[in-house]
């Protein structure tokens, strides 16, 4: 399929809960129907966790990376023809100290759909999150934009100025962006550009400059708002860089936002934001990347039996780590969500991975993550434990079943991203069979939506089996299938 025509089908069937489970004996991966439920899981909705303002990727702004046109963003950002992502990143190049040069030079040069691109996720109602990944080169300690260097603290004020400026440039091109990060991996040496920040140096940053975008308006959500959010310099692996910022009131309190990257130290729940009593902080997980890491294997980075890694790296960020966003490194590219024309993709198509986070856009943007809990067992007759469903530690490699619940802020809103993932040989994964979705006392079901992807057959939509109770849904869920379903309240006129 080489575009996707998204629709959302509300579909509503009341059926009795008494069904009979047909499998085909000689192909385990066969979807069969509904039968008498195995396995129940129910909604806590009194149980909220994180906000989950949404799911994306990034526009690399390097030459060697290929061009994200406004038509490739359309179909990733769209939520009712295309994925319906709705958090786009976007690079701040390190040119010079005039960042208003540097952007006519970056549109004028590799990135021509720079401010279009960011134009169409607003018009869509997403958010933008602009990244630098290093100051001007003459502020520096090492005079280059090299990542050995460092901020000069005589240079706090510039280049607080420099990144407010960049984000008036983005307004008055008609691109206003969300937020604003002051820099990318900042506890991370690289040889490409960088710059390197000690914790006591990003306080240090944020109580000197303050909330340094007050007086540019922000957008995000579908709004303006007074001033683009700021956001702590995005770690690399452990978020901790961050403790020293966060337990200082005066720079806490001119923070927005926390970003956090996962690439070595993982499985972190940055309880130091997220948990405050008086002033909580979204933590965004703002770049990841898998891939083979061999050429001999690329090719493999677009194929099916891979988009479960990528799975288990989202349910990391989402259940695990509580985290508010999860945005993805490189959003077009061959292992990535739509294809570059490299490694056996087209260029511009949707591959596995983007139909697999097109789950997430759908059916958990904008809502509340909410506890659930689980009895019964496998389809194969085990009961359901941490060793075969929502495993408490990660691993990409992980089979075990995963399930999730959202509810939106109004509550007329339940919905469930489920999938349970094989290993890369396509070996292995949890057949969970039927499984009883049990939602709150007094939540009637109006209409219903769900969405499947399995091998060959991506993003179905799908009829949805309600309970003659209209409170219970039946699902079927074997190895190998992501599945997804939203409930919307019954309101009585």
């Amino acid at each position: 399929m080489s575009k996707l025509k998204f629709f959302i089908a509300v579909i509503t069937i009341l059926i009795l809960s008494t069904c009979v489970t047909s499998r085909s004996s000689d192909d385990p991966d066969a979807l069969g129907t509904v039968g008498t439920p195995n396995a129940n899981i129910a909604v806590d909705v009194d149980t909220r966790y994180q906000y989950v303002r949404g799911f994306g990727g990034m526009d690399v702004g390097w030459g060697n990376f290929p061009r994200t046109t406004a038509r490739d963003t359309e179909l990733m950002y769209n939520p009712d023809t295309g994925l319906g992502l709705n958090i786009l990143r976007i690079m701040i190049m390190p040119g010079n100290t005039n960042i208003d040069a540097t952007l006519t030079s970056m549109i004028n040069g590799t990135r021509p759909d720079y401010y279009e691109n960011v134009r169409i996720v607003n018009r869509h109602g997403g958010y933008v999150l602009a990244s630098p990944w290093s100051p001007p080169a003459a502020w520096k300690s090492n005079n280059h934009t090299r990542g050995d260097g460092r901020l000069r603290p005589e240079h706090y004020q510039d280049y607080a100025n420099y990144l407010k400026a960049f984000a008036a440039n983005m307004q008055r091109n008609g691109a206003p962006i969300y937020a604003i990060s002051i820099q990318n991996e900042p506890n991370y040496q690289v040889t490409y550009d960088g710059c390197l920040w000690s914790p006591q140096a990003m306080r240090d940053f944020f109580k000197q400059v303050g909330r340094f975008t007050e007086g540019v308006a922000g957008y995000g959500g579908g709004r303006e708002m007074p001033y683009v959010l700021t956001m702590n310099g995005e770690s690399a692996n452990h978020p901790n860089i961050n403790d020293a910022a966060l337990n200082d009131p005066q720079s806490r309190a001119v923070i927005d936002l926390i970003g956090r990257h996962t690439y070595g130290d993982r499985l972190n729940r940055y309880a130091l934001a997220i948990d405050h009593p008086t002033d909580p902080k979204e933590v965004w997980m703002t770049e990841n990347n898998i891939n083979s890491g061999n050429e001999a294997y690329y090719h493999l980075d677009s194929t099916w039996n891979y988009v479960w890694m990528f799975m288990n790296d989202v349910d990391l960020s989402i259940r695990l780590n509580h985290e508010s966003a999860y945005i993805w490194w490189a959003a077009k590219r061959f292992y990535s969500f739509i294809g570059d024309d490299q490694w056996e993709t087209d260029d511009g198509v949707i591959l596995p991975r983007g139909y697999g986070v097109s789950h997430y856009a759908h059916f958990a943007k904008e809502m509340y993550r909410v506890n659930i809990t689980s009895s019964g067992t496998t389809a194969g007759g085990d009961n359901l434990t941490t060793s075969n469903f929502n495993r408490r530690v990660y691993d990409r490699n992980d089979i075990t079943a995963k399930v999730t619940a959202f509810v939106s802020p109004d509550g007329n809103t339940i919905s469930f991203v489920m999938f349970t993932p094989t290993l890369a040989s396509g070996e292995g994964g949890v057949d969970m069979g039927t499984i009883r979705l049990q939602l709150p006392e007094g939540f009637i079901i109006g209409s219903a939506a769900a969405m499947r992807t399995r091998r060959n057959n991506y993003a179905q939509w799908e009829d949805v089996v309600i309970c003659d109770d209209r409170n219970s849904a039946l699902v079927l869920l074997p190895r190998g299938n992501i599945y997804s379903v939203r409930f919307t309240r019954l309101i009585e006129e």
